[in-house]
């Protein structure tokens, strides 16, 4: 090429840029929205096997004084130069138990949303899955994947997808919009 002369790209060439270009994001975020889904899905998750330690901490929550016993309050007054009984208060357990507290009630709401779902569907799969999250997660008393097969007449690998299943739908309904699957999202666009 000659000193001086410049090169220019023809329009193809632009064109077919810009496309790649433009695929390059589309896949980028693709992926960004993927990554998002499955943060909230494991957060999900955590949220569920975390239920049962919520429910408990959720109403035993100290964090006054008064919720203390009298040599609880005598321990904490000498550790913080004798104040009140109104002034000794823990503000960071108070926010967090009342964060817990507002989380739980989300997460039963949302709980309750999924069940109504599953009865209206009427399918059989559907109220397994919300049986199998509840007693892997929910209810008082513990079950283990093997003793829901044994009492569900299933595989354990079906308890298992069930359980993801059942976690797919709770998502959306814990994390509004930013819990819904790429794929549900590309095709309510089209």
């Amino acid at each position: 090429m000659a000193v001086g002369k410049q090169s220019r790209l023809s329009d193809e060439h632009i064109q077919r840029i810009v496309e790649m270009t433009l695929e390059i994001q589309k896949q980028k975020e693709s992926e960004e929205q993927k990554a998002r889904y499955d943060r909230r899905f494991m957060n999900t998750k955590l949220l569920l096997k975390n239920f049962r330690a919520f429910a408990d901490m959720e109403d035993s929550s100290i964090y006054e004084a008064s919720q203390c016993s009298d040599d609880a309050y005598e321990i904490l007054s000498t550790m913080f130069d004798q104040p009140s009984m109104d002034e000794l208060r823990v503000e960071s357990i108070k926010k967090s138990a009342g964060r817990t507290k507002i989380i739980m009630e989300h997460i039963r709401a949302a709980l309750d949303s999924y069940k109504k779902h599953c009865l209206r569907t009427g399918r059989t799969e559907d109220e397994r899955r919300y049986r199998t999250i509840c007693r892997l997660f929910i209810d008082e008393e513990t079950m283990t994947a093997q003793d829901i097969a044994a009492d569900e007449h299933v595989d354990v690998r079906t308890v298992y997808n069930d359980m993801n299943e059942a976690i797919s739908a709770l998502t959306p309904r814990i994390f509004g919009i930013d819990g819904l699957k790429p794929a549900d999202i590309s095709k309510s666009l089209h």
